[in-house]
């Protein structure tokens, strides 16, 4: 069994001059919600949560604006992390865009 450990989700850009509310989930046999956090432009949401998960985690984001659009389930981001390619060498990040802003999220496996 491997840990997923969640460091750090950082808001890159934002065209947007209100605070966007921010969602991480990650499924791994069960369900785990992380949030709502508010953020903007420069903003760094400091997640620190660990998961633990056997062969595979699915990682998705999402902000309020994709809540809305529940329907459009190919505007979710998602991120599948794996046991057997995944190394514990440095933490990794993984990009997420949506129309207003870019947000990067840093973990890693431990």
């Amino acid at each position: 069994m491997r840990t997923l450990r969640l460091l750090n989700l950082h808001c890159n850009t934002s065209n947007s001059p209100k605070l966007n509310k921010t969602f991480l989930t990650v499924e791994n046999g069960l369900f785990h919600i992380f949030g709502p956090e508010s953020m903007m432009n420069g903003s760094e949401w400091k997640v620190n949560e660990d998961i633990q998960f056997n062969k595979q985690a699915k990682i998705s984001f999402f902000d309020e604006d994709l809540i809305r659009n529940l329907s459009t389930t190919k505007q979710f981001w998602n991120y599948i992390v794996k046991e057997e390619y995944e190394g514990n060498e440095r933490p990794k990040i993984i990009n997420f865009g949506t129309n207003n802003a870019n947000y990067v999220l840093t973990f890693e496996i431990i």
